[in-house]
Formats: structure tokens, sequence, C-alpha cells
């Protein structure tokens, strides 16, 4: 009996040996643990793609708790036994994603396609929902550990997951850590008043949260804590900036900056622009709108799913804080011109860039086929003229002066030489691409060049193996060009990817890995020529099948909307708040636009 026993307990410890030397040379199931000091042991999973591709995943990490219309709170409650991340945490509490046209939602549902969630699950969405996840590549990182890539999601500040993309390949061929997270969106993430009892911006708060944490625990997991790059995309974007720009919040989470499909010079709200929509949500929700301090208590009782899905339609973001708040620092203290401009931004290496038609799908939404008028055209230029004076003089009284700004815009893009048949669309969404993305990033890189490198792309180029029915006149929408960051040509087996495509996600996830891991996007394994940006060289990647680079300073519609049209604004303003006739500058209708514009240039 006795040798028998002697003989199982040889054979067990046999098999575990076995199964110890197999698990290291050919793969567990469980990704090895990981001690978190004053949080825990976690486990985590293998993530598996065509038998032999294999990554680590930690995933749905509570990185801060947070009570509604509060910051964050960063101290966390070590957990019992050991941590099974291995699924996605909750998504956040958001309004009912509205449907942005079957060609958007075609890309998407590719770049969230093979996302490793429990088979056939169906998302989670709950209040308390600050989790994160980290995928890891698999083996032995460098001395000093991995580069850190960390995504802040796409969305309008009232939608996203960080679910909505996939890095599996970034992190399995770059040899990357991917850190994803949920940070609380619309009335949850952004609710703020006039008047100090709600300072807002609760969102952008916890991104800084997830900063501090990645900053704090990141290393073991291999990853690098002083390569830590901040990269997002669209309402993601603009929120990279804003951490640039955040003062103490963000002071040393992150090295390097990816602002993809943002302005970064975006204007933010100010409290009292949330007035009215206060007002709404006090009707809906039958809450006293006054005094603001039981307007929120009644907010805070009631059911955070019925809140969310019983909002009014309201633009939920982020708004100039500086004076609302005694015991926090404000996330936004001024305009984020205002201190890029003056220096009063944290200093990091960026990529910056766009599409060459960002928003064609928003704006021909459903019209794709239709072909635009001379008089539509006219109408569009109309309406850009008649907003940004609207703006500017603060009112909505009638003004002719707008005619003056209308006709200059056309006289930009109406060339008669022209023949393509859409010609009309291509000018309307040129001229918003460029006077809302393309200025503004050239803007933004003279801003801060002289301070740090800043390298510009322009996607001139859209997957060649999806979506092949759209319009010969539409080139990159917004989201195309995501689909070569994440690799997805390597990834969804529902296409059938053309090697054009695989070869543009390789030298786009080599470019953004290099920025990453040594903050030259061409130091390695891709031979392509992308100078940083200089005051005299406006160097521009033209991201196609060629990569040639191009200088934004030659570009005339640019220097328009960055020079000119500023000063033909002004000019026409200050003409409709003038009340002394005698010091207007009166230009007759029969005076063409070119020597109305040479007028102007003259007398600015």
């Amino acid at each position: 009996m006795k040798c028998k026993r002697n003989f199982l307990t040889f054979l067990a410890f046999f098999f575990y040996l076995v199964s110890s030397f197999f698990c290291i040379y050919v793969l567990c199931v469980d990704a090895p643990f990981i001690h978190i000091p004053g949080n825990g042991v976690i486990s985590g999973t293998y993530l598996k793609m065509f038998r032999t591709q294999n990554i680590k995943a930690y995933l749905g990490i509570r990185y801060a708790h947070a009570r509604r219309f509060s910051p964050p709170d960063i101290e966390l409650t070590p957990w019992k036994g050991i941590f099974n991340a291995t699924s996605f945490g909750a998504d956040c509490l958001q309004n009912p994603m509205p449907s942005m046209g079957k060609e958007t939602d075609q890309i998407l549902k590719i770049l969230s396609s093979d996302t490793n969630q429990e088979s056939g699950s169906a998302r989670k969405y709950e209040e308390n929902c600050l989790y994160l996840n980290v995928f890891v590549p698999d083996g032995l990182p460098e001395i000093n550990g991995y580069a850190v890539v960390v995504w802040i999601h796409s969305g309008d500040f009232s939608t996203g997951s960080p679910a909505d993309v996939n890095p599996f390949q970034l992190v399995f061929k770059q040899k990357v850590i991917v850190v994803t997270f949920s940070y609380r969106l619309n009335i949850f993430g952004f609710f703020t008043t006039d008047d100090g009892e709600a300072q807002g911006n609760y969102g952008l708060m916890d991104q800084a949260a997830a900063l501090y944490w990645v900053k704090k625990n990141i290393n073991f997991f291999g990853g690098d804590t002083n390569r830590i790059t901040l990269m997002g995309h669209d309402a993601g974007a603009i929120s990279v900036a804003l951490h640039m720009t955040s003062g103490e919040w963000s002071k040393g989470g992150f090295h390097k900056a990816i602002i993809m499909s943002g302005n970064p010079l975006n204007s933010v709200k100010l409290p009292s622009d949330y007035e009215g929509s206060l007002d709404q949500v006090s009707s809906t929700f039958g809450c006293p709108r006054r005094p603001t301090s039981m307007f929120m208590q009644c907010l805070k009782k009631i059911d955070g799913k019925r809140l969310s899905e019983n909002l009014p339609s309201v633009s939920w973001g982020p708004v100039l804080d500086f004076g609302l708040s005694n015991t926090s620092y404000p996330f936004i203290e001024n305009q984020p011109e205002i201190l890029f401009k003056r220096g009063s931004y944290h200093k990091v290496p960026v990529i910056i860039g766009v599409t060459d038609m960002e928003e064609v799908l928003t704006l021909f939404k459903d019209n794709l086929d239709a072909e635009i008028s001379a008089a539509d055209l006219e109408g569009f230029f109309n309406d850009i003229a008649v907003n940004d004076m609207h703006k500017l003089v603060k009112n909505y009284e009638w003004c002719s002066n707008y005619e003056l700004i209308s006709e200059a815009i056309h006289f930009m893009y109406n060339n008669e030489t022209d023949n393509d048949m859409r010609k009309a669309n291509k000018h309307i969404i040129s001229a918003h691409t460029e006077k809302f993305y393309i200025t503004p990033m050239q803007m933004f890189a003279d801003m801060i060049s002289k301070d740090q490198h800043v390298y510009s792309y322009l996607f001139k180029t859209r997957p060649k193996s999806v979506l092949q029915d759209l319009p010969s006149w539409i080139n990159v929408p917004k989201y195309f060009d995501q689909v070569f960051v994440w690799g997805n040509p390597y990834m969804t087996n529902s296409v059938e990817w053309k090697s054009t495509d695989k070869k543009i996600a390789e030298i786009i996830m080599t470019l953004w890995a290099n920025f990453a891991k040594t903050s030259n996007p061409t130091k390695s394994n891709v031979y392509v020529k992308w100078n940083a940006m200089t005051p005299s060289n406006d160097s521009v990647l033209l991201i196609d099948e060629n990569f040639n680079t191009d200088n934004l300073l030659k570009n005339q519609r640019i220097n328009f909307w960055k020079s000119l049209y500023p000063r033909i604004l002004y000019y026409s303003a200050d003409c409709c708040n003038s009340t002394s006739s005698g010091s207007l500058l009166i230009i007759p209708k029969t005076i063409t636009i070119l020597s109305t514009i040479s007028i102007l240039v003259k007398i600015f």
C-alpha cells in the first residue's frame, strides 16, 4: 500500500513537471499571476489568434471609484484572494448610439470584431464603471520593459467603449503594451453648474486616474514607466490634447502623445453654456432647478440607468472649470488655444493627423450619390459665415456683412476649371476638413514644434478590401484609418484582405510603435521619410501607397483659413458692431471678391 502511495505521489509530481514545462513553452490557459502591491494578486488569460499568435490579457481591473458628480477616488481596497481578470468590466452608462450611417457602422463593426469578449455575451453597462484592461506581449520584455500605449476611446463624450477596438495585432506584432479603459460619459462625466456646486470634467478626471494607475503599476506587467504614450481618436484625441494642458492632473503621467482625427485647439464650453440644458434635465426628471444643491440631490437619487436612458438631447463634453471648485485643481483653466500659445502645457513629442475627408459620411449621410448643386455649395459657405459671425458678435441679429465672408470662402473653393461632376461635393468636404481639422493641426504644430518634435500626417488611402461600393469621389472618412492603426487586415477572418491593406497596416503599426518606443516613428524596420515639422517646413506625411511628404505652408487654402479668414471675419464683425457709419469701410458689391481680399490684406 505504501509503495502504491509513493508511486501515485511520484506520478502526480511527474505530471506536474510535465504540465509546467508545457505551460512555459507552449502556453497555459491562464496567464501568469501578477502581484500588485496594495491591491493583491490577479490572474489573466491568454488571447489566441490563428493558433500560433498569443498575447496576455488582464481585463476588467478597477482603477478608481467615483460617486456621482464627484472626482474619482484612486484609493482602492485590496481584493480578497486572487482577482480573476479574464473578462471585461461593464461599460459606462451612455446614450443609445444612433446609427452613423451604414458605411461608418460597417467600419466600426470591423474595428471591434474579434474583441475578446465572452462568446455570445452582450455588453454590460453600469454607472460604477472605472475599469481598465492591460494587453501584454507574450515573452520577455526589453531590459527596461515594454513601451506602453494608453488608449482613450472614440465617441462624442456621451458614447464609446474601450472594446470598440481590438489591440491584439499591435501588441503581438510590435511588442508594446496597450492599456484601454472606460471613463464616465454624458451627464455622469460632464455635469457642471456655473455656481461652483459641480465642477464638471469628471470624465477627464477619470482618464487622469487611469493614467495614474498605469504609471504606478504598469512595471508589474513588464511595462516601462518612462515610456508611456497617450493615444486617442476623435473625442479621445481632444482628450489627449486636454491632458497636455491639464496642469497637475496629468503631470508626469505620459511622455508622448498621438492625436488622431481630433482638433487639439477645439474650444471648450463655458459652464453658462449648459444653463438651457440643465433646465431641460430639471424639467425631464421633475427636479427643482434652484438651489443647485437640491437639484443635484434630486438627480443623485435617480437610478443611473433611468437617468441615462431618459436624458434630453444635450451635447455633453469638456468645460472651462477654472474657479468652479475650492477642493480640486481646474482641469481646463483656459481655452486650449490660449494655453498652447503661451506655452502652458506638458511638452512631449507628438504625432498628429487627420483623414482627408473626415466628416464626409456625416455631411452626406444617406445622400452619397447625390450631386450637390452650385446653390447648395453657396448655401454651405453661407452657413459657415453666419455661424462664425454669430459666435464672434455674440448675438443672432441680422448682419449683412456675412456675405463678404461667404464670398471669400466661395472664391477659395470655386474652381471653374474643375470639370469633375462631383466638384461641388469635393469643395464642401475640402472646405470642412481644411477649416476644422487640417488648419488647426497646422496651427497646433506651429505652436509646439519649437519645444518638441511634432510629426503630422494626412491619411489619403482607405482600405481597398471593404466598402468598395462607396462613390469614387469619396476618399478617407473618419474611422477608416483606424483599420490600419490596429492591424485589422491581419485580424478579421470575415474579410478577404488584400495585400495592399496588409502592407499599409504593417507600416502604420511600425511607425506608431517606433514612436512609442523611441519618440522617432522611422527609427527602425520601416523605409519611410517622415521629418518633424519646423517653423520653416510644415512637413506632412501623405499616407497612401507611396508615403510621400508635402509642405502645408504651400497650401493656399490652409493659409486662407489660418491668416486671411480671421481678418475678414473680425473686420465684418467690427462693421456689424459699429454704431458710427463714418467709421465703416464701405466695400461696394460691384467690386470683385479678389479686389476685396486685396483691400483687406492692405488694411490688416
